[in-house]
């Protein structure tokens, strides 16, 4: 069960800072509506909070920034599959512009997967160790485990498509890369 109020002030306004506080008040509500709970339904257990089990929550727009990156891979493989002969200068000019936004795209999700990388084998860690309680558990082990192996799915497509993303960078043929590292000037100069 997920719990959900409206904070409305005395006077009917919509203000959850008036009514809830800063964090630590959040905390202290919880709190105490678990202890009211609690005293009526006795078998009701209570998630840990991620401030204590250190757990990292991987935001949504990793993943939208990584949907946004696999089109552009998809587009870069595109481009190279078409790459031949009598289309080599202009395949070259259109992966060099998709690379401009591409390499340093791929690097900034490096740089936050690292930032994750604790959070993704801390759920394989605690996939783990759900497995190994006891069976007066296991009604609740398997809705447990049922939202890991989403987090755990979710998780690897991720560190799939970046892994995806740098094996294209790969497959770029050493001209078309020669023609990339040329300064801008050089294409346009090139080109006319």
């Amino acid at each position: 069960m997920h719990l959900s109020f409206v904070p409305l002030t005395p006077d009917n306004r919509l203000s959850a800072k008036e009514i809830v506080g800063n964090k630590k008040k959040l905390s202290w509500w919880r709190d105490k509506f678990w202890e009211h709970m609690v005293v009526k339904y006795s078998d009701l257990e209570r998630g840990e909070s991620a401030s204590q089990t250190g757990r990292d929550h991987i935001p949504p727009r990793i993943f939208k920034e990584m949907t946004r990156l696999t089109k552009q891979r998809q587009k870069l493989d595109q481009l190279l599959a078409g790459i031949g002969p009598l289309n080599s200068k202009k395949r070259a000019a259109e992966i060099s512009e998709l690379l401009d936004s591409y390499i340093p795209a791929v690097e900034k999700m490096r740089t936050q997967l690292k930032k994750y990388s604790t959070a993704f084998t801390s759920t394989k860690a605690e996939n783990e160790k759900l497995k190994k309680k006891s069976k007066k558990l296991s009604e609740s082990l398997d809705e447990a485990t049922h939202e890991s192996v989403l987090k755990q799915l979710k998780d690897a497509k991720l560190q799939r498509e970046y892994q995806e993303a740098l094996e294209i960078l790969e497959r770029i043929p050493p001209e078309v890369l020669e023609e990339y590292a040329k300064p801008k000037a050089a294409h346009h100069t090139a080109e006319l």
